[in-house]
């Protein structure tokens, strides 16, 4: 990693967070969602998914839309449930090195995500040691809130922007190959995370 990196830009699911997709569509499959995996995979143009992570939906608007295309008794409870399956968890050892990172770097989260996944992420998985999220970063970028999401360049010149930071000293980790591509467009300097690396070997 280059000498001159002040900031450290985190991915959310598949860097950090261990996803499980299968036991989420299985779930949504099971409670009579047809075409769970179809929507889902594509995450793109105007479905109900894509639309929820651009904030474009609120939850109450996304579980009314599962329980349209699966089963109307689903409680709000059962959707998040099934919804939160996707999301595994974050190892202990990805959790220290954050923290260890901000001893050194600005330390910030970006992500395409959805407000039932961050609040369920916030509330299981940040919770360690007495932290919280926010205590793992400066600050988090969330499509959701932010109506925008990777790979356009538009979300990196809005965090640029909001942070204050440059991108030729900004480092960005990201499961993506499209994500990288996007922000190394602007100068950003990328990692292509692959699942069980280790991390921390970056920053040595």
């Amino acid at each position: 990693m280059d000498s001159k990196i002040k900031n450290v830009i985190f991915d959310l699911g598949g860097v950090l967070v261990n996803l499980d997709f299968d036991s989420c569509l299985n779930a949504f499959r099971t409670a009579g969602f047809a075409d769970i995996e179809e929507q889902v995979r594509q995450m793109q143009g105007n479905g109900v998914f894509s639309r929820f992570e651009l904030g474009e939906i609120s939850p109450e608007e996304f579980r009314d839309a599962i329980r349209r295309e699966a089963d109307e008794s689903l409680t709000d409870r059962k959707i998040d449930d099934m919804w939160n399956l996707m999301l595994l968890n974050i190892p202990r050892e990805k959790l220290e090195l954050l923290l260890e990172l901000r001893e050194r770097y600005m330390v910030y989260l970006l992500s395409n995500t959805n407000q039932i996944h961050w609040n369920y992420a916030g509330e299981e998985m940040f919770n360690y040691r007495g932290f919280r999220a926010d205590d793992f970063f400066e600050d988090t970028f969330l499509s959701f809130k932010m109506h925008l999401a990777k790979p356009d360049k538009a979300i990196y010149e809005k965090v640029m922007k909001e942070a204050n930071i440059l991108p030729e000293e900004t480092f960005f980790i990201d499961d993506s190959e499209a994500n990288c591509r996007a922000a190394a467009a602007l100068g950003i300097q990328t990692h292509h995370y692959r699942i069980g690396e280790d991390l921390s070997l970056l920053f040595e």
